[in-house]
């Protein structure tokens, strides 16, 4: 939904007038992508190291701020990308990281706290899995000629939980810790729900 709105705001062309002037041709969207699935793999590392040290709320904050920039480069990927063309291989290895670093903080999430966490971790984990597998199965059937329509070269179908809901959602259970399990239930939901709503999609297109 936020993305969505995003596309469609103001800040979308001052964040592209930005990357022209500073970050175009000197550095590509490939490149970006491994530094965000860096920085995201740096972040699930020291949520990992809040579970058993002593200064907990000052390895949250390191956690925090690597997970933001790692977000910050995701975005910057997609515009670079978009200025210069999209390739299938760039939005393979977008979905690829994007995903890796969902996987990792939420197993570094549930780490922390295992024997309250494993089942609400384990019924997100199978949500973002029915969701990736829709996605890629209904990016398999779609037709060529909605590409164009969504500037991109893989499909992507709306829903409840897209990419910065999903941000927001760790960033909020990464940060309150004694709420985690709760806030990993309603994640867990969400996402479902997502599921569906990409389901549904699919029915309405290819029925």
């Amino acid at each position: 939904m936020i993305d969505n709105w995003f596309q469609k705001s103001k800040l979308k062309n001052v964040l592209t007038n930005v990357v022209k002037k500073f970050l175009l041709g000197r550095i590509s969207a490939n490149s970006l992508t491994i530094i965000g699935l860096i920085l995201g793999i740096m972040s699930a590392f020291f949520i990992f190291l809040s579970g058993f040290l002593d200064f907990k709320l000052e390895i949250i904050i390191i956690s925090t701020i690597l997970m933001s920039l790692s977000f910050f480069t995701d975005i910057l990927d997609g515009v670079i990308a978009r200025l210069e063309k999209p390739t299938v291989f760039g939005g393979i290895l977008d979905i690829f990281c994007d995903r890796t670093v969902e996987i990792v903080i939420l197993l570094a999430i549930i780490s922390t706290n295992p024997i309250e966490l494993m089942w609400p971790g384990l019924f997100s984990l199978s949500a973002i899995i029915l969701c990736i597998t829709i996605f890629l199965v209904m990016g398999g059937a779609i037709k060529d000629n909605n590409l164009e329509e969504h500037q991109k070269v893989i499909y992507y179908s709306r829903g409840i939980m897209e990419r910065t809901e999903t941000f927001i959602f760790l960033m909020i259970i990464t940060i309150f810790f004694p709420l985690r399990m709760i806030l990993l239930w309603i994640f867990a939901g969400l996402v479902f729900i997502t599921a569906i709503q990409r389901l549904r999609h699919a029915y309405l297109m290819f029925h």
